[in-house]
């Protein structure tokens, strides 16, 4: 069984595996991509693939899609070898890098293909692992009970199979569960029974900073601030040394958690023995190592742990007295959270359990009806070589009966197994029926949390500009009674009622800019719902991609009237129409049309003036897939940018001027909602081209 199986098994639930310095991992990728040319097409060669894919993703900065490409690839032939334990791992490991990518539906959908092979071949430890991983998946999404019972199957198979460093590393998702669940007492518990059996073992494959820092949450939830503190520091130091990031991040966060319990509490006994400083002191380091973990969980793309650095930021912030800065943390809790924990991602899970549970009763009802074929074939056989033995006529006549009574038997018997087959389908059915019903009350249920989460947000973001509006008329209302009593008086000061005026028409710009946020927030929500409604229909993209560069192009001249720009077009005379949501697509170009400008923008304050800024759009169609292409000639990007272009949150932009999530909502609407691609081609200064493909229909 390939190692990255039992490596990945043991790095703590909600972080990303972080080993050897940047040139002993880009030594071992280059290696094995060495040896990948001289690999022949058999199960070596598979495992080969799945060693570069976990490269990739775990070594080489996080390469997603270089990990995903490989991991694909060793499933294709582990296929065509019919080699069924190489397509189990290659699930898993897909399973494994998606789950990292915080893919969360996509990695249900691995580990439970691979999880259907592994129960086939009835390979216990890979059923322990798989079943593990899927509770990692529903910790996540906060699904606790179902985490609770995927970690408990996955901690008896692997005491079955006396693996003791798998059951630590269960003990302590259980302990992370029922801390979630606030069960604080239970999870402190299976902690320390995890950390003591670590301990026991040398901590042999496992990550003793990891150990740490669970144990001191436990300990930060019981209150027990004394013990927290000395495990999370104990933590934070190891990983620090051993720069396991995905550790040091959760380290980040818990100790901003901690040091804003102690401020709060009512209880002044901590902050005066244990911290030895004021309550203003504690929030201070609170909030900077809650910026901390915000800033190590975007450059790592874990949102799990960034939704709840938001959320506990926001708290420090409304604590110090901050309302503006406590409600944007707010907002980004909720947006992240939201990413994390959606309405799509509950469907996407719901349909990929339904996929398992039609799968294996599927192949269960094909098993009974090879042995029922089988059983006759049998029956036949045995006629036969009686018939073969019998010489004389009576013994052939007696044969003869006794084989028409068989055969009678025999049909009695088919016809009760085709009752019994015909049963169990409309079982099987019924399941399914009753699976789709519960499916529909899970996409319900979460339909009204998402609108009153949404109602929530819709009155905090309206009502912010709406109080400026209101502030600023009624101030102007005072100074224009101000400026009519003034009037009246005999010895008038000019003066006073000339600076008047100048209040007022500021005042009314300002009201007429806060009310245009406002504006723009409706209209966002508008665009948003007729978004969401979106049906596939057949478009013409030469005139979708024109509309919209012409619309991102004026767009941009309205912000900024001294900026030009070259625009080509190359369009595929007679391009067949696609089936496609003009609206996504359109959002889509719109993006790769705005960071197209942004682009020789940039490279225009940088270089002479006989520089010339120019973007091309061009459509062609080859292979069975229709493509545009949005290249321009502006500052281009380095392979580091790359790597981590379509990455949420990951942006080039100075802060206010990118979220870092236009390419990623791009990627996902290409590839997840049409079955396309989105890539990019870049030279470092000198251009940059995103290509789309959408498959043609024949």
């Amino acid at each position: 069984m390939p190692r990255f199986l039992l490596i990945w098994l043991l790095y703590s639930i909600t972080g990303s595996p972080s080993f050897a310095q940047p040139k002993t991992r880009q030594a071992r990728l280059d290696s094995l991509l060495a040896e990948l040319p001289r690999a022949k097409p058999d199960t070596n060669r598979v495992n080969l693939l799945m060693d570069i894919s976990y490269a990739y993703y775990a070594y080489d900065n996080m390469n997603f899609n270089e990990g995903i490409s490989y991991a694909n690839l060793a499933l294709t032939l582990a296929r065509q070898l019919t080699w069924k334990i190489g397509m189990a791992d290659a699930y898993y490991l897909l399973g494994n890098i998606y789950a990292t990518k915080s893919d969360n539906p996509s990695a249900l959908t691995a580990y439970l293909k691979g999880l259907k092979i592994a129960e086939e071949k009835k390979d216990k430890y890979l059923i322990a692992s798989i079943t593990g991983s899927i509770g990692l998946i529903y910790t996540r999404l906060a699904n606790y009970p179902q985490a609770l019972a995927y970690y408990k199957k996955a901690l008896k198979g692997h005491q079955e199979l006396g693996d003791k460093a798998a059951v630590a590393h269960w003990l302590s998702g259980i302990g992370g569960v029922y801390n979630q669940q606030g069960e604080y007492a239970k999870a402190l518990d299976y902690q320390l029974k995890s950390l003591k059996l670590n301990e026991t073992m040398g901590f042999r494959g496992a990550s003793k900073e990891s150990h740490l820092n669970s144990v001191g949450q436990a300990y930060l939830n019981v209150t027990d601030y004394p013990k927290a503190l000395a495990y999370l520091q104990n933590g934070l130091k190891l990983s620090k040394a051993n720069g396991t990031n995905y550790i040091l991040v959760s380290s980040y966060k818990n100790l901003s958690k901690l040091y804003l319990k102690i401020a709060i509490d009512s209880n002044a006994t901590p902050l005066t023995t244990l911290l030895k400083s004021s309550k203003f002191t504690a929030l201070q380091k609170a909030k900077v190592y809650a910026d901390s973990a915000v800033g190590l969980a975007k450059e790592q793309n874990d949102l799990y742990v960034l939704y709840t650095a938001y959320q506990t930021r926001s708290q420090i912030q409304e604590v110090l007295g901050e309302p503006v800065a406590a409600f944007a943390s707010f907002k980004d809790f909720i947006k992240t959270k939201d990413m994390v924990i959606s309405q799509q991602n509950t469907n996407q899970l719901a349909v990929a359990t339904l996929q398992y549970e039609f799968d294996k009763k599927e192949t269960a009802f094909k098993f009974e009806q090879q042995l029922t074929a089988t059983q006759l074939q049998n029956q036949a056989q045995q006629r036969t070589y009686l018939l073969s033995g019998v010489g004389l006529l009576l013994v052939l006549l007696g044969f003869i009966v006794y084989g028409y009574t068989q055969k009678q038997k025999a049909n009695t018997v088919l016809q009760r197994q085709k009752e019994e087959i015909n049963q169990k389908s409309n079982q099987l059915e019924q399941s399914l029926a009753e699976l789709k019903a519960t499916q529909t009350q899970l996409i319900q249920k979460e339909k009204m949390a998402s609108l009153g989460e949404l109602t929530a947000g819709i009155a905090h973001e309206i009502q912010n500009p709406l109080n400026f509006v209101n502030n600023f008329s009624e101030v102007s209302a005072e100074l224009v009674t101000e400026l009519e009593e003034e009037q009246l008086k005999h010895d008038r000061d000019t003066e006073l009622e000339a600076e008047i005026l100048v209040d007022l028409k500021q005042n009314l710009q300002k009201i007429n800019h806060h009310g245009g946020r406002a504006s723009a927030i409706v209209r966002g929500m508008l665009e948003h719902a007729r978004s969401s409604t979106g049906e596939k229909r057949f478009t013409d993209l030469n005139a979708l991609a024109d509309e919209y560069l012409k619309l991102a192009y004026h767009g941009l001249k309205a912000k900024d009237k001294e900026f030009n720009a070259e625009l080509i077009t190359d369009f595929l005379p007679d391009l067949s129409k696609l089936e496609v949501i003009p609206q996504e697509i359109g959002r889509v170009l719109l993006n790769l049309y705005n960071n197209a400008f942004y682009a020789v923008k940039e490279k225009q304050t940088k270089t002479p003036s006989d520089y010339q800024p120019t973007v091309t759009v061009s459509t062609t169609q080859r292979n069975g897939y229709t493509e545009i292409r949005v290249s321009d000639n502006g500052v281009g990007m380095p392979e580091s940018v790359k790597a981590k272009i379509f990455q949420p949150f990951f942006t080039t932009k100075p802060t206010g001027e990118g979220t870092g999530l236009g390419l990623s909502l791009s990627y996902d609407i290409v590839t997840k909602g049409h079955g396309g691609s989105l890539t990019v081609e870049s030279l470092e200064g000198e251009s940059t081209a995103f290509v789309i493909q959408l498959p043609t229909l024949s």
